[in-house]
């Protein structure tokens, strides 16, 4: 089962927080469909464009795919996860598919 959530205007330079835990081993799809590179860190000023420091970039159009758990995995113990899109809007899309 798990759950599906779909951020389709995910607003340039507003950082919004997504829960990401999972407590029974699964996948874990991030994608952005968007048109725009989307930032991804730990907490909020991570991916704020006047303060960045730390963050991950996901490009448009690409897919990111975990394996994820209890005790599996690097996102394990770490449920919020800031998501700020850069250059325009853009689209997240999120799946946690457990077993």
């Amino acid at each position: 089962m798990g759950r599906i959530v779909r951020i389709a205007t995910l607003a340039e330079n507003e950082p919004v927080a997504v829960d990401l835990g999972m407590t029974t081993p699964g996948k874990l799809f991030i994608q952005n469909s968007g048109n725009f590179d989307i930032w991804v860190g730990y907490d909020y000023a991570n991916v704020l464009l006047a303060t960045s420091s730390n963050y991950f970039t996901i490009p448009a159009g690409v897919m990111l795919v975990f394996d994820i758990g209890p005790g599996v995995g690097v996102l394990n113990n770490v449920s919020n996860m800031w998501f700020s899109a850069q250059g325009g809007a853009s689209t997240l899309e999120v799946w946690a598919a457990t077993v």
